[in-house]
């Protein structure tokens, strides 16, 4: 089964909410994730993944969260050094403003240009649209935890 590295940025707490549902049911397919706050390179690159999961509101003007704006600024200043990982991004938002989930976007347009390779097109969550963000989530998992 494959070992998945799940990082999360949130500002209210809403994109860890759904973190903690995305793990639940990663683990429930079989499935190892670490669920991880304070995501970084180093993390990242410690032991040998079978997927990066992203799972990001976005703040501001489509900023990244603050506890995730480092690992972003790492993978960023460090193209080379990404591993050829698979990924796959939950974006969270409101289309409410300009930059919607401008946060899951930049992370989007960060592993494009890698040697990453994308499972899944990226899942936009919209506030103004959903009072449910797990169960958008949920059905999303299933296409990427079926593409692993």
């Amino acid at each position: 089964m494959a070992n998945i590295y799940l990082a999360v940025g949130s500002v209210t707490g809403t994109a860890t909410a759904v973190a903690a549902t995305l793990k639940k049911d990663i683990e429930a397919a079989g499935h190892t994730v670490v669920v991880d706050q304070k995501a970084s390179l180093a993390a990242l690159s410690a032991q040998e993944w079978d997927a990066l999961l992203v799972c990001t509101s976005t703040t501001g003007r489509g900023n990244v969260p603050q506890n995730l704006r480092e690992f972003y600024t790492e993978l960023d200043a460090s193209h080379s050094l990404i591993p050829a990982i698979k990924y796959g991004i939950v974006a969270l938002g409101s289309s409410a403003h300009a930059n919607f989930c401008g946060a899951g976007a930049s992370f989007e347009a960060l592993l494009e240009d890698s040697p990453a390779q994308c499972l899944v097109p990226k899942v936009t969550i919209d506030a103004t649209e959903t009072k449910n963000p797990d169960r958008d989530a949920k059905f999303w998992l299933k296409e990427f935890l079926a593409a692993l």
